[in-house]
């Protein structure tokens, strides 16, 4: 299968046409490592601010990571399947979050 060039896109359009043709051409792994790198990020600043939170970042991080996750699926920068995985990862750390024991 030949892939379009970058010459052909209109770029003129806007963001529209240039994030399809992104996705296309990387199979949608330039979406998943974005979301990945989201996912990282706030983790390691959540966990930087409170040390020893690891459920609370993974949930803050997973809540950010869908939220993100579901805008970029709209336009088409993350498949369905990666919106699947992000869905399931925030139910994990939803569930973590309501067991874990509070300290007062």
């Amino acid at each position: 299968m030949a892939w379009t060039s970058p010459t052909e896109i209109n770029a003129s359009a806007g963001m529209d046409s240039f994030i399809p043709y992104l996705s296309t051409v990387t199979n949608f792994w330039f979406g998943r490592m974005l979301m990945v790198a989201v996912f990282v990020i706030f983790f390691m600043g959540y966990i930087r601010s409170k040390e020893d939170d690891y459920i609370g970042g993974f949930a803050v991080a997973s809540y950010v990571t869908f939220v993100l996750g579901l805008l970029f699926w709209v336009i088409g920068m993350v498949s369905g399947l990666d919106m699947g995985v992000i869905i399931g990862i925030t139910a994990i750390s939803t569930v973590l979050l309501l067991l874990q024991k509070k300290e007062y």
